[in-house]
């Protein structure tokens, strides 16, 4: 009952949170089978909220054991579906009760469950993949093997990816993968099954690798983040203008990748131009959406103008907005910052202390109406466009940056004339120089593909 309903709450709370989730390759993920559902892992407890509210099955979940320290948190975790895992490093005198843990995995198993687990065993908001631990794949063959091999038991690997899991209104994707059947290992386990558990983590490793975005270099993942931010002036631009912002940032990791790889003296002199260009932009404090595409009067557009009209209009209801979100909104912002020492744990605290703060706030405030009131269907107005009013005042918030970054910029041109004019050519010859590389990467992998084609 608890799982459920907080299932329900966290459903509402996470579709607020992010302006786009994207679930690719759904129907990879069997309804009817025993499966181990295998993501990466980049935000602590955003990570399992993430998948368990945009995924269909019921889901159990591999937990540090070190949380479950008392029995409130040991009864309120089972009822969460949390199954304590408990490590070497951490607890090695409560290792011995993985057996136990293992056995209870084996029969949720047997019982077509789906349990998840995070392979790496470790948390890190970066662009990379740790090595794969094995207790994934020692789990399900060890539950083939005790039911000879009659489970068809699913590994499904999903990739997790973030434009930024920590800030408030930014993208969700989750790759499904496919599924890996441990039962085809059958002969390899009865052979050697310490090798049988590598082969199968290694295949695990390679499936997950391909569903999400990876750096290595973080200079490379500047780069991209650069050519994302200048985009808005190639829209004009196949593929480009037809991805969403996931398949754009691989699609551009590649062209970046490649570019390093074969022409690493090409790929430095463009970087350091970028660098420069951003670094001109901060001097000013200008956002570069602003500079118009040619050095033309103050470059300032007629959605400038429209921008301004809302702004205007839309006044009252924003002041409604705030002053009903402001408290609940502040508190979250304040507790998060104050009880979170590690940032990969920032998104998911401010999701769960979001949901308490505004929850108990909404409901506050819908009782407050019907006291004063003391009528239902006002009430169920307020009510129900409570929430619409706070993302109206938050995008009001937003517009009004925007508005206040395009000021700057006629500012910018009308007392730095020369330097206003330098980053409009810069950020030209950019954009310039990005449709060009991402051409000529079409043309090899079109050339590449021709030939193997031949071949």
């Amino acid at each position: 009952m608890l799982y459920r309903l907080l299932k329900i709450i966290f459903s509402f709370a996470v579709s607020k949170y992010f302006v786009r989730i994207n679930v690719l390759n759904e129907d990879r993920i069997p309804m009817d089978k025993p499966m181990l559902l295998l993501p990466n892992h980049r935000s602590a407890f955003m990570d399992p909220i993430a998948l368990a509210t945009q995924l269909k099955r019921t889901t159990f979940f591999l937990a540090r054991g070190e949380s479950f320290n008392n029995s409130i948190m040991v009864k309120l975790f089972k009822r969460l579906k949390m199954i304590p895992i408990f490590r070497k490093d951490h607890n090695p005198e409560k290792t011995h009760q993985n057996k136990d843990i293992f056995r209870y995995c084996h029969k949720l198993m047997e019982e077509k469950g789906c349990l998840m687990i995070f392979p790496e065993g470790i948390c890190q908001t970066k662009y990379v993949l740790a090595p794969l631990k094995t207790g994934a794949a020692k789990i399900a063959l060890e539950a083939e093997h005790k039911n000879d091999y009659a489970l068809d038991l699913h590994i499904v690997p999903v990739g997790i990816n973030y434009s930024n899991p920590h800030r408030f209104r930014g993208n969700l994707t989750l790759n499904v993968g496919m599924p890996i059947k441990p039962k085809d290992y059958k002969q390899a386990y009865q052979e050697d099954a310490w090798k049988a558990v590598n082969q199968l983590t290694g295949d695990i490793d390679k499936e997950l690798r391909d569903l999400i975005i990876l750096f290595e270099d973080q200079g490379q993942l500047d780069v991209v983040q650069h050519i994302e931010n200048l985009i808005g002036s190639m829209n004009n631009l196949t593929p480009l203008s037809e991805m969403d912002w996931f398949a754009k940032r691989r699609f551009l990791s590649s062209v970046v990748g490649n570019l390093a790889m074969h022409q690493p003296d090409d790929y430095n002199e463009f970087r350091i131009q970028l660098q420069q260009y951003y670094g001109g932009l901060r001097r000013l404090k200008v956002n570069q959406s602003y500079l118009p595409d040619r050095n033309i009067g103050l470059g300032v557009s007629t959605s400038f103008w429209g921008l301004s009209l809302l702004l205007v209009v839309g006044f009252p209801l924003f002041l409604l907005g705030f002053l009903l979100h402001i408290v609940p909104f502040v508190l979250t912002r304040f507790v998060a910052l104050k009880v979170v020492k590690r940032v990969d744990f920032m998104g998911s605290v401010a999701l769960a202390l979001g949901v308490f703060f505004f929850t108990t706030f909404g409901l506050a405030q819908v009782w407050l109406c019907f006291e004063m009131t003391h009528s239902w269907l006002i009430t169920m107005i307020f009510a129900l466009s409570w929430p619409s009013l706070g993302l109206f005042a938050y995008g009001y918030l937003a517009d009004s940056v925007k508005w206040n970054d395009q000021m700057r910029w006629i500012r910018v041109r009308s007392n730095h004339a020369r330097l206003g004019a330098d980053l409009v050519t810069m950020k030209e010859q950019l954009v310039e120089k990005s449709k060009d590389l991402v051409q000529t990467y079409i043309a090899h992998q079109k050339k590449g593909a021709v030939e193997t084609t031949d071949n």
